[in-house]
């Protein structure tokens, strides 16, 4: 909440918030349930992205295990029939607009150890690798596109593996920043972002994951 997003109740422990047609579910363990290996690695350092469901159409072939590239992300899949402008209503109704402008997921970084294997494994969901480019270091990005969002995959990973940030567009990255600042966070000032538009970052991760703000040209 501090950094302006907005939030529906789904159960306990559980809440949701969006960026525009993609869904996050804040989650905490029950204290009376034995912690899955992925949740203990995200709460040794500090939260994170643990999982995620992937959206495929209902002939879509089976999600191969993501384990075996992302080192314990819990994967599952759904259909999804409904448009893209559609599944953004829904969430909108449901939780309510952004008090910071947040529109959409514009990027996720994630780091994995063999970026070969991640490239295959997307490739077999029918998630072609757009771009593959050298990142220094023996480290390459590989980039794919999902809908509005751009699936940046680094590797090999150094340190942990799992998602690393998110980048979320905005209508208004003022607003975005100087809401983050009345809440506590630190945020930097927008600066012009490579791609064109605006970029601002909270300065410390929220729950494991760095964060960016961003507006378009």
């Amino acid at each position: 909440m501090k950094a302006g997003f907005a939030l529906a109740s789904r159960a306990d422990n559980v809440a949701r918030l969006h960026a525009g047609a993609i869904a996050f579910d804040l989650c905490v363990p029950a204290a009376n349930q034995p912690a899955h290996p992925v949740w203990k690695s995200a709460l040794a350092r500090g939260g994170g992205i643990v999982g995620w469901t992937w959206g495929t159409d209902d002939t879509a072939e089976g999600v191969p295990n993501f384990e075996a590239f992302l080192s314990g992300m819990i994967t599952s899949r759904t259909a999804v029939q409904s448009d893209l402008a559609t599944r953004r209503s829904k969430l909108d109704q449901l939780c309510g607009a952004n008090e910071n402008t947040v529109d959409y997921l514009e990027h996720i970084v994630v780091m994995t150890p063999s970026l070969e294997d991640a490239i295959a494994a997307h490739e077999k969901i029918g998630l072609p690798c757009k771009r593959i480019r050298e990142a220094g270091g023996g480290m390459r990005q590989a980039f794919f596109k999902l809908e509005q969002t751009v699936l940046e995959i680094v590797g090999p990973a150094r340190g942990e593996p799992g998602v690393w940030g998110l980048a979320f567009m905005c209508k208004d990255i003022r607003r975005a920043v100087d809401l983050a600042r009345a809440n506590g966070l630190e945020a930097t000032e927008p600066k012009a972002a490579i791609q064109g538009g605006k970029i601002a970052r909270i300065v410390a991760p929220l729950d494991g994951v760095a964060i960016a703000y961003m507006e378009p040209a």
